[in-house]
């Protein structure tokens, strides 16, 4: 493995957050809050990286597989309410998903990860970043699910 890689704060974050919520046990709530921390922390010392051009899709991954191993592995996770600032007045209050949320975390970890081992670090960086819309907003949510948790 290149030195870069080795030292990608995305990639060091993304491997953690994969190792802590799918290696051993399930983590406790301050265990995985944590994890959730460092990963959004990475965003920002992460270089913007690039597309290298090269016609290579990670494999895709069945989401509702996903979930109900998440489900599985994770069964006093559930619902819980969250605003969504960009929704009109009258329709500001939702419904999140923990268990959606670590769904969609993993599957982006995942490809990042896998962009790193096999296409290159620059792949893996750009789309940490521009994913970090979807995946991040997961990873907030959860924070404030696992802090009224704790």
């Amino acid at each position: 493995m290149p030195w870069a890689v080795q030292h990608s704060p995305a990639l060091e974050a993304a491997k953690d957050f994969l190792h802590v919520v799918w290696e051993g046990d399930p983590p406790a709530d301050e265990k995985l809050l944590q994890t959730l921390d460092c990963l959004i922390a990475a965003y920002y010392s992460t270089p913007a990286g690039d597309v290298t051009g090269d016609d290579i899709d990670p494999p895709t991954q069945d989401g509702s597989s996903l979930y109900r191993e998440v489900a599985d592995r994770f069964p006093q996770y559930g619902l819980y309410p969250i605003a969504d600032p960009s929704a009109a007045y009258d329709d500001a209050l939702m419904m999140a998903d923990a268990i959606d949320d670590l769904t969609d975390i993993t599957r982006d970890m995942r490809e990042v990860v896998w962009l790193a081992e096999h296409v290159s670090i620059d792949d893996a960086h750009f789309a940490f970043r521009l994913h970090f819309l979807h995946w991040g907003q997961h990873a907030r949510g959860l924070a404030y699910y696992l802090h009224d948790r704790i």
